[in-house]
């Protein structure tokens, strides 16, 4: 790595995100959706018990947890908001009356600040559905974060999901049609058993959608029933409901900066932040399956530290590397998860370097413990290549949801009646 010009770590992360922000290759739906939109804003994470945003209709206060950080000293008065959506993200025509119990608009009070670190940090908080503001209807949301003190500008935005369980799902895994996908691809068939519901027109009152490890970016859907049998509504396709398997997430365990956690070099302590090197990597496209105890390319904020509280976890510039001979023509190589939202950022997208014989990029990630994976973008295709520099492997364990959303006619916006997420490796 001594071989990489490092000039780059002396200039400020913040004033290179802003450069690389002029050129995105971002959809511009995913930047109304799951997007941050202040470059001071971090570790942004909204979760609920079982990781993916999707909460009951009657769930307690708090069960679904919103967290992020904002860089500085400056403490900002953020407001949020909930916008009811379809099944497709569209806005749903209904008011806000008719699916907020409580105020419209609130603002964050949980906020407390950073504690002996580095980098200083406001952290916010907010608990949902509260006191002041909850759901009425089931359905997708996106939750609005906003900046009182600049004219309410959109700093964060975030999907979720609201279910009311009140229909059945089964799923099986079955191997792929297609005798090219058997070893790398998930393939599922699943029924959806509306429980004491007559439903008159099937075709076009249900709507399915599936996700792989809780990504909407790849989501297959809006899926129709194939056939009706009995109460059971089948969706027994061929070769429509397959994702490519990948392999077991990379990681790196930067949860201390007393030591090396597991895939990193080199830890420098700077006066505002830390640099964190990891190893170099290598592609495992054409390497067999080795099984790993992995995220499903989520992460989690962790301080391994004796005696410390998250209010301590400090950040890092940590420089991704991976080794490659020659520059893919007509590719962009991406660092790519959870970390990344599942989008294209411009901080992660790799540049080559010649001297070295690899692409690196730089990225600034709070302490904690992290999943991610190599893409690459097909200029061509505009499509990311689903064998990359990770290939596919049937074996690997992925988390499957299965979303079943239903609005008979005449009716005003998408129910969602029920969800289940399995695992292919538990299959």
């Amino acid at each position: 790595m001594n071989c990489i010009s490092l000039k780059n770590r002396s200039i400020s992360i913040l004033t290179t995100c802003l450069v690389v922000t002029l050129f995105s290759r971002v959809p511009i739906a995913a930047q109304t959706y799951n997007y941050v939109f202040d470059l001071d804003i971090y570790a942004v994470q909204l979760r609920s018990a079982s990781s993916l945003p999707l909460v009951d209709l009657r769930a307690s206060g708090g069960a679904l947890l919103l967290e992020f950080d904002h860089l500085g000293d400056d403490m900002r008065d953020y407001g949020y908001s909930l916008v009811h959506c379809n099944s497709d993200w569209e806005p749903s025509e209904l008011d806000n009356n008719e699916y907020i119990d409580g105020f419209t608009e609130d603002r964050i009070t949980d906020i407390t600040n950073s504690f002996n670190t580095l980098m200083p940090y406001t952290h916010y908080k907010l608990g949902l559905p509260n006191r002041n503001m909850r759901w009425l209807v089931s359905g997708n949301y996106v939750l609005r974060v906003f900046d009182k003190d600049d004219d309410d500008k959109l700093v964060i935005t975030r999907r979720f999901m609201v279910v009311e369980r009140q229909w059945g799902i089964t799923a099986d895994f079955v191997p792929t049609t297609k005798v090219e996908k058997r070893n790398g691809w998930h393939e599922i068939d699943f029924s959806v058993i509306p429980k004491n519901m007559r439903i008159s027109n099937p075709q076009n009152d249900v709507n399915v959608f599936v996700l792989q490890n809780g990504r909407w970016d790849n989501a297959i859907g809006p899926l129709k029933p194939v056939f009706t049998r009995g109460e059971s509504l089948s969706f027994d396709f061929q070769d429509v409901v397959t994702f490519p398997a990948g392999k077991e997430y990379r990681y790196f365990d930067m949860r201390t900066f007393d030591y090396r956690g597991e895939g990193i070099k080199i830890i420098t302590e700077k006066p505002t932040y830390y640099e964190v090197t990891l190893g170099t990597d290598e592609s495992r496209a054409d390497k067999t399956y080795t099984y790993l105890a992995d995220l499903d390319g989520g992460f989690f904020i962790g301080n391994q530290n004796y005696n410390q509280t998250m209010l301590q976890c400090d950040y890092a510039s940590v420089l991704f590397s991976l080794k490659q001979n020659l520059p893919l023509e007509d590719a962009d190589v991406y660092v790519f998860g959870e970390l990344t939202d599942w989008q294209l950022k411009p901080e992660f997208l790799m540049k080559y370097s010649h001297e070295a014989s690899m692409y690196y990029c730089e990225a600034f990630l709070k302490q904690g413990y992290y999943n991610y994976a190599y893409v690459m973008y097909d200029h061509q295709t505009s499509q990311l290549d689903p064998e990359g520099f990770e290939g596919n492997w049937y074996e690997t364990g992925n988390n499957y949801t299965i979303l079943t959303y239903f609005r008979p006619f005449g009716a005003r916006y998408d129910r969602l009646m029920g969800g289940l997420t399995l695992n292919s490796s538990r299959n």
